[in-house]
């Protein structure tokens, strides 16, 4: 009578049995998907300013990294929105290409975030330039709590506008050529051709590739650039319209 209770006070619980693979599979995607649920409540909570959720989707401790070293997430993002809804600016996000991976109890979540920010005040149109157009590019660390995936860092970076040109990075003087240029790119768009050479951005003087790569967060998406390049002997200028980058 003994061996038998022995045998099944060892037996397993039900609970305590591993996941079969069809049944791990299924809980890593669920995790997936609850993950990036808590990023896209994040950038909704963004857009609307709602303060209460956004805290609520960060642990206590979380930290964030925008332009600078990594910080305490709070009070710095609050007093940043609450000055953009106090002038009257309006966001609107766009997130796309979220990508998400599991390791645990811990999550990295990635995503791509085309914005729109305009306002109809003076104040705000000030402060975006009269209408902003940015693409940025955010990745997150998040921990699993009792409460569920809570975000415990963040870093965000800004894509520069797409001029749609691959430069020739190794030119050293004499302007940057264009070793490629799609013709259904901006460049291309405006007439510009593969192997034409950059000497004017926005009316500054380009030598080289280092030159041009100072001025590619100068303009954000949608503005007008006029650009002039050396065709062989001819010198060309042309208005570029700049797109997002894709």
């Amino acid at each position: 009578m003994a061996d038998n209770e022995d045998k099944q006070a060892a037996k397993p619980e039900k609970s305590q049995r591993p996941l079969s693979a069809e049944q791990a599979t299924k809980a890593a995607k669920d995790d997936k998907k609850a993950a990036i649920d808590v990023v896209l409540a994040h950038e909704l909570a963004c857009q609307t300013y709602d303060f209460d959720k956004l805290d609520s989707l960060h642990t206590a401790d979380s930290r964030g990294m925008e332009e600078s070293y990594p910080q305490p997430f709070e009070p710095g993002a609050r007093q940043s929105y609450q000055a953009d809804k106090d002038a009257g600016v309006r966001i609107d996000y766009h997130p796309q290409d979220a990508v998400a991976e599991v390791r645990g109890n811990v999550a990295w979540v990635t995503i791509t975030l085309h914005s729109i920010w305009t306002a109809d005040n003076p104040v705000g149109r000030a402060m975006i330039g009269g209408e902003w157009h940015a693409t940025f590019v955010e990745s997150f660390v998040l921990v699993k709590t009792q409460e569920g995936w809570k975000i415990a860092f963040g870093h965000t970076s800004q894509l520069p506008a797409d001029f749609g040109a691959e430069p020739d990075y190794r030119a050293a003087h004499g302007g940057m050529k264009l070793v490629k240029v799609p013709e259904d790119g901006p460049a291309g768009k405006a007439g510009f051709k593969s192997g034409d050479v950059l000497i004017e951005y926005g009316g500054r003087k380009i030598d080289n590739y280092i030159d041009y790569a100072r001025l590619t967060h100068v303009y954000s998406e949608g503005e007008k650039v006029m650009v002039t390049v050396m065709r062989g002997p001819e010198k060309i200028t042309k208005e570029v319209t700049l797109e997002q980058m894709r």
